[in-house]
C-alpha cells in the first residue's frame, strides 16, 4: 500500500524560514531548502501559493516555457506536485495565500488557473524579486508587502477588462495616502476608501503611477520629513515619528537611499549646522 502524499499547512514547504512575515491573509516566507532531490515526495498544500527559486537549480513541471533565469511557479491549492531543489542549499521565497482569502480574489474576478504555471513574464518576475528584496529589507511597511503580493496573484488570476482612462478612485486613494500618511494603513484600507477590490488597487496603481501603494506611501512620507527637516528645529528622531517611520534608524535608511544624503546631513545643507554628526550614524549601525 503506498503511502499517503503529504498535504501541507498553509505557509508550510519543504524548509526552514530565514525570513517570515504574517500578513492579513497571506504569509511571506525567505526559506532555505532542507531536502535533497530524492527526498522530497509527491506532495500538495492547502494553499495556493507561488515560490521564486533564488538560489540553487529547481526542478518544476509546472506548465509553461523552460526559460533561463530566475523559476518562478504557481501551484493552485491541492495540485499534487514534487517540485524539487537538485541540492540542498536552495533558498526560495514563498508567497502563500490563505484559502478563503484566494477564492475572494478569484471570486472579484474571472477566477483563477486551475493549473500550475511556470510564470515567465517580465511583470510576474519583477513582483516576485521586488517582493523578496522588500521582505529580506525587513523593515519595510505591511502595505508595501500586501501590495507587491497582490500584484504577483494577479499574474494567475483572469484579469477583468480596463478602461484606457485614469481611474478617479485613484485620486481618492491617493488624497487619503496624503491625509493619513503618518498612520499604520493597508491595502484593505486603500481598497475600502477607494471603492475596489485590493487586486484591481494593486494593478491600478502599477498600471498608471508605476509604483506600488507602499512606493507611495513612503515617498509621502519622506516628503513630509524632509518638508520637517527644512523648516523646523525638532530632533531627527521626533521627525521621524511624526513623519510615520517607527524611529530614526528606520528614516535614516529610508531616507539615504532615496535621497542619497541622511537626514542630518540633509538638515546640515538646508542651514542647520548645529545637527550633529553623530546623527548621521545611527543609519551606518542599523
Amino acid at each position: 500500500m503506498a503511502a499517503p502524499r503529504t498535504a501541507f499547512r498553509q505557509g508550510r514547504f519543504y524548509g526552514a524560514p530565514t525570513v517570515e512575515r504574517q500578513l492579513p491573509g497571506v504569509r511571506l516566507a525567505h526559506l532555505e531548502a532542507t531536502k535533497r532531490a530524492e527526498h522530497v515526495d509527491e506532495h500538495s498544500h492547502d494553499d495556493a501559493h507561488f515560490v521564486l527559486a533564488t538560489h540553487g537549480r529547481y526542478i518544476t513541471t509546472a506548465a509553461g516555457p523552460e526559460t533561463e533565469g530566475p523559476v518562478l511557479v504557481y501551484n493552485p491549492p491541492g495540485v499534487i506536485h514534487r517540485d524539487r531543489f537538485v541540492d540542498v542549499g536552495g533558498y526560495f521565497l514563498a508567497v502563500s495565500f490563505a484559502p478563503g482569502d484566494w477564492r475572494a480574489l478569484a471570486d472579484a474576478g474571472r477566477g483563477a488557473a486551475i493549473d500550475a504555471l511556470r510564470l515567465t513574464g517580465p511583470a510576474a518576475r519583477k513582483a516576485a524579486l521586488r517582493l523578496t528584496r522588500s521582505l529580506l529589507a525587513r523593515d519595510n511597511e505591511a502595505l508595501s508587502l500586501e501590495g507587491l503580493s497582490l500584484e504577483l496573484a494577479a499574474q494567475a488570476l483572469t484579469p477583468t477588462p480596463e478602461s484606457d482612462n485614469r481611474p478617479p478612485w485613484l485620486d481618492e486613494a491617493e488624497t487619503y495616502l496624503a491625509d493619513s500618511f503618518d498612520q499604520p494603513i493597508g491595502v484593505a484600507d486603500l481598497a475600502r476608501v477607494a471603492g475596489v477590490h485590493p487586486v484591481h488597487l494593486a494593478r491600478g496603481y502599477r498600471r498608471w503611477l508605476g509604483a506600488a501603494p507602499g512606493d507611495r506611501l513612503r515617498t509621502r512620507r519622506l516628503e513630509r520629513a524632509a518638508d520637517l527637516l527644512m523648516r523646523g528645529r525638532d530632533p531627527i528622531g521626533e521627525i521621524a515619528l511624526a513623519s510615520g517611520f517607527c524611529d530614526q534608524s528606520h528614516l535614516n535608511r529610508q531616507f539615504l537611499k532615496a535621497y542619497g544624503v541622511t537626514p542630518g546631513e540633509f538638515a546640515r545643507l538646508c542651514g542647520r549646522p548645529h545637527v550633529a554628526t553623530v546623527q548621521d550614524e545611527a543609519s551606518e549601525a542599523a
